[in-house]
Formats: structure tokens, C-alpha cells, sequence
């Protein structure tokens, strides 16, 4: 079965936390944020945000469109 990709520029707080190391309020601070033209941009707009913590997110579906 696929993941479900999820839209960090239109998800809504439950469909963020769906995402590993995504708790309510780094999803606050993306949503606050938006919107993302790249990943760069999300480490450097959202605090707390690592290399790590992005690969994370991707890995468990996040995708930026």
C-alpha cells in the first residue's frame, strides 16, 4: 500500500501530524508559514526544522506543490 502524500502548503494540522517528528506545534509553525517554494525554504522559515527532521517528513510523505 502507497503513503499518502501530504501537501505541506494545503494540509490542515491532523493531516500534518500524520507526519513523523510532526507534533501540533512545529504543524502551527508551518501553517503560519506557508506558503513553501522549497525545502530550503521550510528549514529556514519553520524553527527547530533539521536536515534530519525534513528527510523525515518526506520519507513518511510530505511533499511540497
Amino acid at each position: 500500500m502507497a503513503k499518502a502524500k501530504i501537501n505541506i502548503n494545503t494540509a490542515d494540522v491532523d493531516e500534518l501530524k500524520h507526519l513523523r517528528m510532526m507534533g501540533d506545534v512545529r504543524a502551527k509553525y508551518l501553517m503560519e508559514n506557508r506558503p513553501f517554494h522549497d525545502w530550503d525554504e521550510v528549514r529556514n522559515k519553520v524553527p527547530s526544522i533539521s536536515d534530519q527532521m525534513i528527510d523525515d517528513m518526506k520519507k513518511s510523505g510530505a511533499i511540497l506543490e
